[in-house]
């Protein structure tokens, strides 16, 4: 007899062909993004400034060796750059290099309108407490993100190689130094140098949102030829006019606009388009859960009080992580008080502490998650048929999965837009499109002519331990053997998520054996600081001026695979979700259908760390703490 009360059953059966509907064989949707030639033009970058001296006068030059080469300038390669520097590496041995133009990460790209980070300001902009610097609210707008980026790099003294690609690493076995070749483009008119440096430490940044993609349909490029079109991470401000900081979107007050996605991107967007736009179509393939933002001016005086000791920053962020995997006992009450960390159930995706799922266990595991997850749930929905007056609207802006399929999202003018006259929205009941035309875009055989089309349509995920894709450049280890080979035979996740077997002074935020959180930050400067106690410890193990080189030993890879695949079944909540790109998209969901068990087990032993973020935390300060390397083979090049 079923533990599950006939209306959780109604519910749960409603989840279950909200995601079959969107698995299916006539609903999968290709992608392309911003790799290929095809559309490598959307990926152009609008905001540089090419007489900036930064660009003009870069540190490094053809032939030029330096000790630590870090891939990126955003959250995650800064982070690791102001920590080596705070571990008594000298800044003048650290250059990142960046393809963007200045010391940033995706809040260089995306400047669209409305734009804010929806975790807590306080938490999420890096090196605070370092810097000093008192956020103006407490959920920060995109142009004082930039700022603070900006302000830490200069803090730190951090160098940067900007306007500078990457297309390779190769580790050299006889000379124990990673080659590394890159192009630098110099000017508007796309002049490029290429050059050859020498590393004696790759760290390869560049977190988890940086390479755009877009639906692959038929009439694609009749369309473009014909009509304005730009993804939202460059967001084309001289065709609607105004600017990030005044958003006022003059240009498209005789235009008719169209945006896809309604994703924690497009939530933010739409309520500035639909302000300004003649009319504004919002197309929607599958709804996201939006919730109070209640956004605010910092209370200055609150704001010291809960600043005053030595690191509360890293005090808040563990706080939050606590809550949010719904793992708070002992970790005191709740500080940050908002959305994230009132919904529990954000533990099927991130992790928790509370317990340990059993192989036998997994479905009433889930049924535990949706029995946790359903008071949120039912709130948010219940919120839509408040505020949205149009009832068959309203119905399809309903989201039907658990909160941690899709990132939740936060916000108090989207919903209230849906009800201008001058919108539309444009529901595919979880098909997508259907084509583009020369005159606009094409579902259940209606044509919608438009003017103008935004591209909310997120970013390519990179969940496989393949850093390379990231970077879009060969990563070439010892022996020969490339990253995206180790990736397709690992059997074991990279050590605590941060180094690879085989991959010798090459450090990464690899996804896998790691811990996540939706304050990606904090999971950033855990690394950060750990990877950087490390490799102090690894250099006082040698004499002064011998080169280092230090190595995730596979003997302790085997033993996190272990630790993996204990907690791992407690992902087996993703397996009931819609397609979103924490369960790896269309293809991934339909893969588990077919697994073996060695698969499954593999699978297992490569997970990220279902313990949770807090987890992750105490076990790399536990290791920073020991005198001892753990896990790494340390040896002196010859």
């Amino acid at each position: 007899m079923s533990h599950v009360q006939p209306d959780e059953q109604d519910l749960l059966q409603k989840y279950q062909q909200e995601r079959e509907k969107r698995i299916a064989d006539t609903a999968i949707i290709d992608y392309i993004d911003t790799r290929s030639k095809e559309i490598q033009d959307l990926a152009k970058d609008p905001w540089v400034d090419w007489n900036d001296p930064k660009i003009q006068n870069p540190p490094l030059k053809d032939g030029d060796s330096v000790k630590f080469l870090v891939n990126g300038a955003g959250h995650c390669g800064l982070l690791y750059a102001c920590r080596l520097v705070e571990a008594r590496f000298s800044v003048k041995d650290i250059v990142c290099v960046d393809i963007a133009a200045v010391n940033q990460h995706n809040r260089y790209w995306n400047r669209y309108p409305g734009l804010m980070c929806d975790v807590e300001g306080y938490i999420y902009l890096p090196l605070l407490e370092e810097t000093g610097y008192v956020p103006k609210h407490k959920y920060s707008y995109g142009a004082e993100i930039r700022g603070q980026n900006e302000r830490a790099a200069k803090h730190f003294g951090i160098q940067g190689q900007f306007c500078t690609r990457i297309d390779s690493q190769i580790w050299d076995d006889d000379k124990k130094v990673w080659v590394v070749q890159l192009t630098r483009t110099m000017d508007a008119n796309a002049k490029t140098e290429r050059l050859t440096v020498f590393a004696d430490f790759v760290i390869v940044g560049g977190g988890v949102l940086n390479i755009p993609k877009i639906p692959k349909l038929p009439g694609w490029e009749e369309f473009r030829a014909k009509k304005r079109v730009f993804h939202s991470a460059r967001w084309d401000y001289t065709y609607t006019g105004g600017t990030q900081e005044q958003p006022d979107l003059v240009n498209l007050k005789d235009k008719t606009v169209a945006i896809i996605g309604t994703g924690a991107t497009s939530v933010q967007i739409i309520p500035e388009l639909a302000k300004w736009a003649k009319h504004l179509y919002v197309v929607q393939r599958t709804p996201s859960y939006c919730g109070y933002r209640g956004n605010r001016l910092t209370d200055e005086e609150h704001f010291k009080d809960f600043s005053k000791e030595k690191g509360w920053q890293r005090a808040r962020q563990l706080n939050y992580n606590a809550w949010v995997s719904n793992s708070p006992q002992g970790y005191g009450p709740n500080l940050v008080n908002d959305g994230w960390t009132h919904t529990p159930a954000g533990e099927g995706l991130l992790g928790t502490t509370r317990k340990i799922v059993e192989p036998h266990e997994t479905e009433a595991y889930i049924r535990e998650l949706h029995q946790i997850d359903r008071l949120r749930t039912e709130a948010l929905r219940k919120r839509i048929d408040d505020v949205v007056k149009d009832k068959d609207t309203a119905e399809k802006l309903k989201p039907w999965y658990g909160s941690w399929c899709k990132r939740p999202t936060f916000h108090d003018d989207y919903l209230p837009t849906f009800n201008q006259p001058n919108v539309t929205l444009v529901d595919t009941d979880g098909k997508g499109l259907q084509a583009f035309t020369e005159n606009g875009l094409v579902y259940n055989g209606q044509e919608y002519k438009i003017d103008a089309l935004v591209l909310a349509t997120g970013f390519t995920q990179i969940t496989n331990g393949d850093v390379s894709q990231k970077i879009d450049a060969v990563i070439q280890g010892s022996n020969g053997q490339t990253m995206s080979q180790k990736a397709e035979t690992m059997n074991n996740a990279p050590l605590f998520g941060i180094a690879l077997s085989g991959f010798p002074n090459l450090f990464s935020y690899f996804a896998r054996g790691a811990g996540a959180s939706w304050n990606m930050t904090s999971i950033y400067d855990m690394m950060a600081r750990y990877l950087a106690s490390t490799l102090k410890k690894a250099h006082m193990q040698v004499e002064d001026g011998k080169k280092v080189i230090i190595e995730a030993s596979p003997e302790a890879e085997s033993k996190w695979g272990d630790e993996l695949a204990r907690r791992a079944p407690l992902y087996s909540a993703l397996a009931a979700c819609t397609p979103t790109y924490f369960t790896g998209g269309f293809q991934g969901l339909k893969a588990k259908k077919s697994q073996s068990m060695e698969e499954l087990v593999r699978q297992a032993r490569t997970a990220g760390l279902a313990a949770g973020p807090v987890a992750y935390q105490e076990k790399l300060e536990s290791l920073a703490a020991s005198p001892e390397v753990e896990g790494f083979k340390v040896s002196v090049a010859a």
